[in-house]
């Protein structure tokens, strides 16, 4: 979810629709969405535990850390762009009060 939008032209009815819509869009998808962090959860937590293994080679172990990196920047990704997509219209419509 990289998309970023400009609202800096945006009415307020149409940042109100674009707040409601990611409103909607968040609730509506809660659960899928709290699946894909627990899912992303669940292979840190199994990495985690494997680096308890006291033989684990070093390969083995640089392999854990390479995974558990790309596991959290993915979960990091995720809450970025959910974040981003709620918060936007928000920050774009009180940017746009303090000015008037």
């Amino acid at each position: 979810m990289d998309a970023t939008f400009d609202y800096s032209n945006w009415s307020d009815a149409e940042l109100a629709r674009a707040e409601s819509t990611a409103e909607q869009f968040l609730a509506q998808n809660n659960r899928e969405i709290s699946r894909v962090f627990q899912r992303q959860k669940a292979m840190l937590d199994r990495l985690i535990e494997m680096l308890r293994k006291p033989d684990l080679t070093l390969e083995e172990r640089l392999d854990c850390f390479a995974r558990i990196a790309e596991t959290a920047e993915g979960m990091r990704e995720c809450a970025n762009g959910f974040f981003e997509l709620g918060a936007q219209p928000l920050v774009a419509r009180a940017i746009g009060n303090r000015a008037l």
